[in-house]
């Protein structure tokens, strides 16, 4: 069912739709429901806050709500196109920078990624594990989970502060603040 919600978030992406128009959509990606079962989906997202619905008689119109995706969500989209041997680093210390603690091996796996131990990758060895296992409640921690933390990473914080930029550029409405063209020369 993944795949399913992510062809209908890439669907729904920066742009508003009757059930009919993503029902087609859908139908061209091989997702081919009945219109009822997709209505239903749609009212259950709208409920867990992830789309907007809203309604222009004779029909409701469906919309990504972007504010309300998770930091996962987000991260995970971003380091897609980052080298499998990066992904991990980077993801490590993008989410230890961000909750200023060790990231746990449930929210790799929430990443998509394996969590273990590299070369810029080490396992926390913090004596406040318990507690930040305790204050996360947005999302489940298994007791026995290790933490993850950033070791030697030099290069890791270039790529990373890098996606962490990318991310910040897609959450906030820079327009009219950054230069159009980047100076390749100097004048």
């Amino acid at each position: 069912m993944s795949d399913f919600y992510d062809t209908l978030t890439g669907i729904l992406a920066n742009r508003q739709m009757s059930i009919s128009s993503i029902a087609r959509e859908l139908k061209k990606n091989g997702h081919d429901h009945h219109r009822l079962i997709l209505t239903g989906y749609l009212r259950a997202l709208h409920d867990m806050g992830q789309i907007e619905e809203t309604d222009i008689p004779p029909s409701k119109v469906y919309s990504f709500n972007a504010t309300k995706r998770d930091v996962y969500g987000i991260v995970k989209e971003h380091l897609k196109g980052i080298d499998i041997e990066e992904r991990l680093e980077i993801a490590v210390f993008i989410l230890s920078s961000l909750f200023h603690r060790p990231c746990f091996k449930y929210e790799l796996g929430l990443l998509g990624i394996e969590a273990r131990k590299s070369s810029a990758v080490k396992e926390s060895k913090d004596p406040r594990l318990k507690d930040y296992r305790a204050e996360v409640t947005r999302v489940k921690i298994p007791q026995d989970d290790p933490g993850f933390e950033i070791g030697d990473g030099s290069a890791v914080l270039q790529k990373g502060n890098e996606v962490l930029i990318d991310i910040i550029n897609e959450l906030i409405d820079l327009d009219g603040l950054k230069a159009k063209f980047q100076q390749t020369k100097l004048a």
